[in-house]
């Protein structure tokens, strides 16, 4: 069928957030994508086979992509489409200067109120931000890993999964206040944990671990930090994900990475 008869509609977003990929019976192994456009609206783009798409497609933070989309039959989420893979197409990216205005466009100072006015998405700067890596029990490292497994041996040798063999031994977790309340959550930023891979490859384990409570624990948060926000797609389950990680310096003249 021609894209533009299944899939209607057209948009553009800078990239935010890459989920973590998930490994789905209906879907394979998918990647959930999130980004705000000029206006500060969210766009929620899902599924999008990131492995599967050609080179020039493969996008990263703050890369402006175009896409094709239509609604979400099985997602009521506002901010949720289900776009057409192979639409999406790099048309830039976001200069560093425009980054922090861009940013700050989604920012929201009350959480409980979004979800009251069915948002799914919130970008929020959170307050004494603490950051730990907790190791996962052996039990939820071997369940990841039949996981991941399973979805090797469906793939043969000419098209390589994007999600890792080995899941990560480590969870990363923020407490911090935002709005008068404390908050605790995991991140299930995919770049937070590819970085811990990289640096576990460049520098050893222990140093990696070091180096992650540095940045993310010591110099973002002294720096100013953002965090992405996202919510579940049942809604029975209205609790707040923290969806990604950005760095957001303090002053208006400092850039965003």
């Amino acid at each position: 069928m021609n894209s533009s008869i299944e899939f209607p509609h057209t948009g553009r977003a800078a990239v935010i957030i890459k989920a973590a990929p998930d490994i789905g019976q209906r879907h394979g192994e998918t990647v959930c994508v999130a980004g705000i456009d000029y206006d500060g609206n969210w766009h929620r783009l899902y599924p999008v086979p990131f492995r599967d798409l050609r080179e020039n497609q493969k996008f990263g933070r703050w890369d402006l992509i175009s896409f094709r989309w239509r609604n979400a039959p099985d997602d009521r989420r506002l901010e949720s489409k289900r776009v057409d893979p192979q639409s999406i197409e790099v048309i830039g990216s976001v200069p560093k200067a425009e980054r922090h205005s861009l940013a700050r466009r989604a920012l929201v100072a009350d959480l409980d109120k979004e979800l009251a006015e069915n948002k799914s998405f919130a970008l929020i700067q959170p307050e004494q931000p603490r950051f730990s890596v907790i190791r996962y029990s052996e039990s939820e490292i071997d369940k990841e890993r039949r996981q991941r497994d399973e979805l090797h041996r469906q793939t043969d040798m000419f098209s390589d999964p994007a999600i890792s063999k080995e899941p990560p031994p480590y969870r990363f977790n923020y407490k911090f206040k935002f709005a008068g309340k404390d908050r605790n959550y995991n991140c299930i930023d995919w770049e937070t944990e590819a970085t811990f891979f990289k640096w576990r490859e460049r520098y050893g384990e222990k140093i990696a671990i070091q180096e992650m409570q540095r940045v993310f624990g010591e110099e973002w948060p002294k720096k100013g930090i953002a965090f992405a926000m996202g919510t579940h797609r049942n809604q029975n389950w209205r609790n707040w994900l923290l969806s990604g990680v950005l760095r957001v310096n303090k002053s208006d003249q400092l850039e965003l990475i």
